[in-house]
């Protein structure tokens, strides 16, 4: 390919605004060259800002060894900003309104036969592609579609500023139901769960027996309605798989909260009425329908209060609190030595009903940022998490491919390491601390490895385990915690509504 030839085949990738790098040389698979500035790589291509300041794409592969390693190693450094097609869906944050009531979208439940074979079965909706393990035919599945396409409507109309849209690679939401739950547990879902969305996979996932069909066929050899669907984790669940962009960027209690927030709005002839959202936390009457995640538990959750909520950032399950998300100030754990005692303590898996007060609690502190000051902080603090998540691709495929890297020097560490050992066992070696040892000149020790490459540098010197908390200053305002715990008590009191 010639030069020329390599400048017509780049093409913009609709990249938006970069800092500016040094120029560089960059030479392809072929030998020619041109210099450029580095403007990051996404899904396999490389941004060069050329000396006329016009932006250009080339395929990573297209460019020589050299400069495929330099772009693994220096991704990072390219702090761009990528154009969303969302960006185009979203209104200004002071321009949104919460909806009062949210209905079906009757033109997205169509249902599409796609495969229908023993074992597997396939259908479509307007959003959503659904994998199941036996056939329900398109009459049932239109039944089972409408909690999905709904909450797919009433994320998109909600006042955050989300504009829903299928994981990367795929052109519709992955749903997977299974005619026995013992098929469901097989997939790794948790034994307590009646439904889930898993992030690493990009899918929901849920029984038969949840989705209010028979788990057997009937008389006429088919599955039937058998009882109420469990719009109330679907809706949990599917609340997280349309907000799956935002999902690694956000601390788990607010990830659930808005979970539970979106799961116990009053649902009815496929209507969500958003407007009485505050309904789950009046009394419940003898015999009324326990609804949300924990529907069945037939004790009372409890209010945790802010300062321990606040601590829910990556596990709801273990709390974890997070002070600072500069990578600057990680806290390093000490490191075992000689004489150094170190006392792991392994906290006990939480009970129903521990989990059940952290659920609750999360969508306590989620229905305060809703309603605070109109839900002013939480739409702004959903635009900052929009611009957020476009910073990272390019950091996380190089922390990629440095992982790749550290892979294939393993064995030579490894190896290196054996060699030293030995060596270190010969006659007159010595070994003087701090990694530093003497040997006799007749002895010559092994070679040291290749060095291993430079870790990437993330975006805003931020720590990339604590990411979820770095923009919750926006939520908090000037306030300590001990200021926002009153007010939360003060606007449910105001309501009516018991912690």
């Amino acid at each position: 390919m010639s030069l020329r030839c390599l400048l017509l085949f780049m093409l913009s990738l609709g990249i938006g605004p970069l800092a500016r790098a040094e120029p560089r040389n960059w030479t392809n698979a072929q030998g020619k060259q041109i210099q450029a500035e580095f403007g990051g790589i996404k899904d396999g291509n490389v941004m060069l800002i050329l000396t006329s300041g016009q932006t250009a794409t080339v395929p990573l592969t297209s460019l020589s060894a050299e400069d495929q390693t330099w772009v693994r190693l220096n991704a990072s450094k390219a702090i761009l900003s990528v154009v969303d097609p969302a960006d185009a869906s979203r209104v200004p944050w002071d321009k949104r309104r919460m909806p009062t009531e949210v209905k079906e979208p009757m033109l997205y439940m169509n249902i599409k036969v796609v495969k229908e074979e023993p074992g597997e079965c396939i259908y479509e909706s307007g959003h959503f592609q659904f994998k199941t393990s036996a056939k329900l035919g398109a009459i049932l599945m239109k039944d089972v579609c409408r909690a999905f396409e709904s909450t797919y409507e009433l994320v998109r109309l909600m006042p955050w500023g989300i504009v829903p849209k299928p994981e990367e690679g795929r052109k519709k939401f992955q749903a997977e139901l299974f005619a026995l739950r013992d098929q469901y547990l097989a997939t790794g879902a948790p034994t307590w769960s009646s439904g889930v969305y898993v992030r690493k996979d990009k899918v929901f996932r849920m029984p038969f027996n949840e989705l209010g069909i028979s788990d057997t066929v009937g008389a006429n050899g088919a599955y039937y309605r058998k009882g109420e669907i469990n719009n109330d984790t679907i809706t949990h669940e599917i609340t997280h798989q349309m907000m799956h962009e935002y999902l690694p960027y956000m601390p788990v209690w607010l990830i659930e909260g808005l979970a539970e927030y979106t799961s116990n709005l009053a649902y009815k002839g496929g209507v969500f009425s958003v407007s009485g959202d505050g309904i789950a936390f009046a009394a419940k009457q003898p015999g009324s329908r326990n609804r949300g995640l924990f529907g069945a538990v037939r004790y009372q959750p409890q209010w945790l209060g802010v300062k321990e909520m606040w601590g829910y950032t990556t596990d709801i399950s273990t709390r974890n609190e997070i002070k600072s998300h500069l990578l600057s100030e990680k806290e390093e754990k000490p490191a075992g030595g000689p004489g150094l005692v170190r006392f792991n303590f392994t906290a006990p898996p939480p009970t129903m009903e521990m989990l059940s007060s952290r659920y609750r609690s999360s969508h306590v502190l989620a229905y305060f940022f809703v309603h605070e000051n109109g839900g002013k902080r939480l739409m702004q603090y959903f635009d900052a998490l929009h611009e957020e998540k476009k910073k990272w691709p390019a950091f996380w495929e190089q922390a990629d491919a440095h992982n790749a890297e550290i892979d294939k020097l393993k064995p030579a560490y490894d190896a290196y390491r054996k060699a030293m050992a030995e060596f270190m066992q010969q006659p007159g070696v010595k070994d003087l601390g701090n990694g530093r040892f003497s040997y006799p000149k007749s002895l010559t020790p092994p070679a040291p490895p290749p060095e291993a490459p430079k870790a990437p540098e993330p975006p805003d010197n931020t720590n990339p385990d604590a990411i979820c908390v770095k923009h919750l200053r926006i939520l908090l305002g000037e306030r300590t915690l001990d200021a926002l715990e009153q007010e939360v008590r003060a606007m449910f009191q105001k309501n009516g509504f018991s912690l």
